[in-house]
């Protein structure tokens, strides 16, 4: 029984997620009018997401975190 609610809990957590990411995207989207406002924005979306983490987790752990999402794009890189 604990696997089914592990499971029902993990699926509603999966999506959480997909349904916030759609609604970012579209509002960041919708902010971005030209090609220079597109870097404006993501740099907004980084910041916002970094003072988010460190409000949940501290700026140790919110460190680590963005330290192995940096090292996710060496090896994506190396994949492709």
């Amino acid at each position: 029984m604990r696997e089914f609610q592990g499971i029902r809990q993990m699926d509603k957590a999966l999506i959480k997620i997909s349904d916030s990411m759609k609604k970012i995207e579209d509002l960041v989207r919708s902010e971005i009018k030209t090609q220079e406002d597109y870097m404006l924005v993501c740099s907004a979306l980084m910041a916002v997401t970094r003072n988010m983490y460190i409000e949940a987790l501290g700026p140790v752990d919110t460190s680590k975190i963005f330290q192995t999402v940096a090292e996710s794009f060496g090896l994506q890189e190396e994949v492709l």
